[in-house]
């Protein structure tokens, strides 16, 4: 471990690109980006569905955190990854047959989630994949949680929301709108019924949780944040029922690493969520080795959606992923000092210094 953190110490690259290292959801943005860039938009798709349910709701409404982390903005702004990551999605949902996931055989395995917001969504989205059953019980009529109830239709379409929500019920979900925990059902009912539980309905109250058995630590459920799982064996909790956020990429990010460890609880294995690739990072860019790091990038500028609400043309797409600055690693996969530092859990950070100049 030593040894290779003395190497770390001199190592000057990212294996993981900045802009996926801050996504919340932890997307393969690079290789999406490289994908709409070959015009191969359905494996752009497939990339970005491996971490994000519901990508046509976000690319409408996520903060554009990755976009932070993006080095292109240094120069004439950063790659616009939220719009291309809602255009692969838009394209997709316009075809005749939307992408679903294959989903493993039926496991025998059924699971309950509480709440039909962004966190259950997601949960149950990857939950099926894995072949467990779910039914999904919320309150309201409708499913979708604040991103039907709290974001004006102007900025989140319901027939997009919808649109998402139907592959999902596509992929098995069962929906069962109007029914409130703690007036039509209690959590004792769901643990007698189901074989694990997802508690995914958004911020709550110290004595509403009192009513419900649950216990509260700061402003969200009690849980053991290395397994989601709340004091109540098989009962799990994700989203801002755990840790309250306005951000619905959270929340889905939250769901989708639920239901890795309920998944994991249902095969009866040790429980262990890695939610981010290992990785080191240049850092921030000083102004001189800023040119050298931009030479040969598509010179073009940072691409406009054509109004408000509106999402990229089709060239505006191709022209977008083109100004991609390519900062991930191209030998991530077959990298052994990437393989070993993370088998060996090395800390990149131990022996660092004034790093070395980049030259490119």
């Amino acid at each position: 471990r030593t040894a290779l953190e003395l190497l770390l110490a001199d190592h000057l690259g990212d294996c993981v690109g900045p802009c996926q290292s801050v996504c919340p959801a932890h997307m393969d943005i690079p290789l999406m980006i490289r994908q709409i860039a070959q015009g191969d938009l359905h494996g752009a798709l497939i990339t970005v569905k491996r971490r994000i349910a519901l990508p046509a709701v976000l690319g409408r409404i996520c903060p554009e955190l990755c976009e932070h982390g993006c080095r292109r903005a240094l120069k004439d702004g950063a790659v616009s990854i939220c719009l291309l990551k809602r255009y692969v999605a838009d394209v997709d949902l316009a075809s005749p047959q939307p992408y679903l996931p294959p989903c493993k055989p039926p496991s025998g395995k059924r699971v309950a989630i509480v709440g039909a917001g962004p966190a259950g969504l997601s949960a149950a989205h990857y939950l099926l994949q894995q072949g467990h059953a779910c039914a999904i019980y919320d309150d309201h009529e409708r499913p979708g949680g604040n991103l039907r109830y709290a974001i004006s239709e102007q900025v989140l379409p319901h027939d997009v929301l919808y649109a998402e929500i139907g592959l999902i019920v596509k992929l098995g979900a069962q929906l069962l709108m109007g029914k409130r925990l703690g007036r039509d059902f209690t959590l004792e009912d769901l643990q007698r019924d189901y074989d694990a539980v997802l508690l995914a309905f958004g911020e709550i109250k110290p004595p509403e949780a009192a009513k419900l058995g649950l216990e509260m630590a700061g402003r969200g459920v009690k849980a053991d944040r290395a397994t989601w799982m709340t004091a109540r064996r098989g009962v799990f909790v994700a989203g801002s029922a755990l840790t309250p956020s306005r951000h619905a990429v959270r929340a889905g990010g939250s769901g989708r690493c639920a239901a890795e460890a309920i998944g994991q609880f249902l095969a009866g294995r040790t429980i262990q969520i890695v939610d981010s690739p290992w990785s080191v990072h240049i850092g921030r860019l000083k102004p001189e080795e800023l040119p050298p790091y931009l030479a040969g990038s598509d010179p073009s500028p940072r691409q406009q959606a054509a109004g408000a609400g509106a999402g990229l043309a089709p060239e505006q797409a191709r022209c977008e992923a083109a100004r991609c600055l390519r900062c991930d690693c191209a030998g991530l996969q077959d990298c052994r000092l990437r393989l070993y530092a993370e088998q060996y859990d090395a800390n990149p950070n131990r022996f660092r210094g004034p790093r070395l100049p980049l030259v490119k």
